[in-house]
């Protein structure tokens, strides 16, 4: 059930209605609701992966509760742990990567290996990666003893359920029986944010998808892409999933801000980052700052030499890009990045202490803005590309290898994209307007946090109440062709 889909919209007018009604009256009847809800928001997709999801929850809370009865005895945790980790590692293998690995291995030894066809689950990956999280902290004492209701209510909470933002346990698990008083207010500000969201996706990210497809298919054909339709398929799709992302993290927040339940922020104008460290403190946070917790940390993190902090990096992002998806593109997408911060920390350690004048410090932040957002740009390329070959095709257009005229620069062209870097780098983002009324949980990056708009700041008054109301109506009437959310296929 899609966020951008009129069943959607029914089932959560009558998921927040249902909440309202037992949310007072209670405790244990509202997370009761609330998983049933999500159960059903699950199985509409498709009613037989239920089943797995529920599994997958049932062994993992039995598994972290034989760890947490065993925290004075570390060998037996870490056995439970390792168990674990196979038994989740395994199920996201069987489903979503054994394909990939036999493939490559019969292309390799050339033996023509049987290969099992396995329909992908939705969401393995972010629920997987959820429970692992909750195993690992369980193993460092840092989880509570929950009940079953309240774990499995943590796995499933719809608003996350499908594509995000990981949640961890500590952050949400004790919103589920909090209470709150300004329930109006919240209802308006999720609201709010739910339609910034959805204007973004049927407004903006739906109606570049043609034209970036358009290039991307025929570079897959093995058409020669000239030099305009590599420049403007790559822009086009850098925009695309800017906004489809952007705007599905807006929707999954203001679905939640409904309830009253926070989820943490994950969107926070990365185009606007000026190096590539920083891009991924503003792009998936919750991934982000999973990997680094779970992944990059326990490889060593940066307590080795700095060759070592280099690989741990790019092990990381390799990593990374595999978890994005079952093709070697994502991991080479991934590769780069972990090559782009291994150069971004080398860069930092060279230029240490070296203080530019202050009238290049302008000139020099707009260059590592266009510098930046340049090299995702090409990372995107292998990201959306069907194979290796069609990614060559492309990135062979950009410097001119090609000749084919599928699309021309035309005026349009030109007043899209002038409009499309306005609205990124000048307009304050929606966590950034809705900052004053409580929409996320803070951002785990210190560095850089969310701070409320100086403008265009939503405040609930009838202006913006009627302003919001025509766009939603606006988003809501462009809903002709349902469009998937980019990140609802991993």
């Amino acid at each position: 059930m899609p966020f951008n889909s009129y069943p959607y919209f029914i089932f959560l007018a009558a998921a927040v209605l249902g909440y309202w009604l037992l949310e007072n009256r209670t405790l244990t009847g509202r997370r009761v609701f609330l998983l049933l809800a999500s159960y059903a928001f699950y199985a509409w997709w498709r009613a037989d992966f239920l089943l797995l999801l529920m599994g997958s929850t049932l062994v993992n809370y039995m598994i972290g509760r034989e760890i947490e009865l065993r925290r004075a005895r570390q060998a037996d945790r870490r056995i439970f742990l390792i168990g674990g980790l196979i038994f989740n590692l395994g199920l996201i293998a069987l489903f979503k990567y054994q394909t990939l690995f036999v493939t490559t291995a019969s292309d390799l030894l050339n033996i023509g290996l049987p290969v099992s066809e396995f329909f992908l689950p939705l969401a393995i990956s972010f629920f997987t990666f959820e429970q692992i999280s909750y195993l690992v902290d369980a193993d460092t004492g840092k989880t509570r003893n929950y009940s079953l209701l309240d774990y499995a209510l943590f796995v499933a909470y719809f608003p996350h359920l499908i594509a995000g933002p990981i949640v961890r346990h500590n952050d949400l698990i004790p919103q589920f029986v909090a209470k709150r008083t300004a329930r109006a207010n919240d209802l308006a500000a999720g609201i709010t944010l739910f339609t910034i969201g959805l204007a973004k996706k049927t407004l903006i990210a739906d109606n570049l998808a043609p034209f970036a497809d358009t290039i991307f298919n025929a570079a897959g054909r093995g058409t020669a892409l000239g030099l305009t339709d590599s420049w403007l398929g790559t822009l086009f799709f850098s925009f695309q999933i800017y906004f489809d992302f952007s705007a599905y993290s807006d929707m999954a927040l203001g679905s939640a801000v409904m309830l009253g339940i926070r989820l943490p922020v994950n969107f926070h104008s990365p185009y606007k980052a000026t190096s590539i460290i920083e891009f991924w403190r503003r792009w998936h946070i919750s991934l982000s700052a999973f990997l680094r917790d779970y992944l990059y940390i326990p490889l060593g993190g940066n307590r080795g030499s700095r060759a070592r902090r280099y690989l741990n990096l790019f092990i990381t992002m390799l990593l990374g890009g595999l978890w994005h998806g079952a093709s070697w593109t994502f991991m080479l997408w991934g590769g780069l990045h972990g090559l782009y911060l291994a150069i971004n920390h080398a860069f930092r350690h060279v230029t240490k202490g070296v203080t530019p004048p202050a009238i290049w410090r302008l000139p020099l932040h707009v260059l590592s803005v266009l510098l930046t957002f340049a090299a995702t740009s090409l990372a995107w390329i292998v990201f959306r590309a069907q194979d290796l070959a069609s990614a060559r095709n492309v990135a062979g257009g950009l410097l001119g290898l090609g000749d084919s005229a599928i699309v021309s620069f035309s005026p349009l062209a030109a007043v899209t994209l002038a409009l499309l870097f306005a609205i990124v780098w000048w307009m304050p983002n929606s966590m950034q307007i809705m900052w004053r009324h409580n929409p996320a949980l803070p951002s785990p990056y210190a560095r850089d946090p969310v701070t409320p708009a100086s403008r265009l700041a939503w405040q609930p008054t009838r202006l913006q109440a009627c302003a919001y109301g025509l766009l939603c109506i606006v988003a809501i009437l462009a809903l002709s062709n349902l469009k998937p959310f980019i990140y609802f296929q991993f």
